[in-house]
């Protein structure tokens, strides 16, 4: 993927979506910007989730989340964080984004989905973001102090 340009957000994905919310949050701390959790903007949007999948079917259900996703990708100064669910069919949403893939070690994924289908999706991933971190465990600490850096060299 293309270095972004006219970016205002940083939008990290990964795995596992808990450890990239938490890298989310600190990052966002250290750079002062504004932190977003996709899955909980998405969640707030979809709030019956089951009973929509019944009475509307999952066509439906998807245009919603994308419609909240698309509201999360117009922020601006905000670092966000996305499971790899939602920014599979998303993902072309965050163009104002510079995306990085938070890599971790297939042992160290906890997601059954994700470590069985840890090649393909962390082949999807290492495609469709502008960098990656490859991390050999997880610590946000140094996550942060490597995105960081990498931001300091691409903006």
């Amino acid at each position: 993927m293309k270095n972004p340009k006219n970016c205002t957000n940083i939008l990290l994905v990964g795995l596992e979506k808990e450890f990239c919310r938490s890298v989310a949050e600190e990052l966002s701390a250290k750079l002062q910007m504004h932190f977003a959790s996709c899955e909980e903007l998405v969640a707030y949007h979809v709030q019956e989730r089951e009973l929509i999948l019944e009475r509307v079917g999952l066509d439906y259900l998807k245009k919603r989340e994308k419609t909240a996703l698309a509201e999360c990708a117009g922020y601006m100064d905000t670092v966000l964080s996305i499971g790899f669910e939602l920014f599979k069919n998303n993902f072309k949403l965050f163009t104002q984004s510079v995306i990085c893939y938070l890599r971790l070690e297939k042992e160290k994924i906890k997601d059954i989905k994700s470590k069985i289908a840890y090649d393909e999706r962390d082949q999807f991933l290492q495609k469709n973001c502008h960098f990656k971190i490859d991390l050999t465990r997880k610590d946000k600490q140094t996550a942060c102090k490597k995105i960081i850096e990498i931001l300091g060299e691409k903006l």
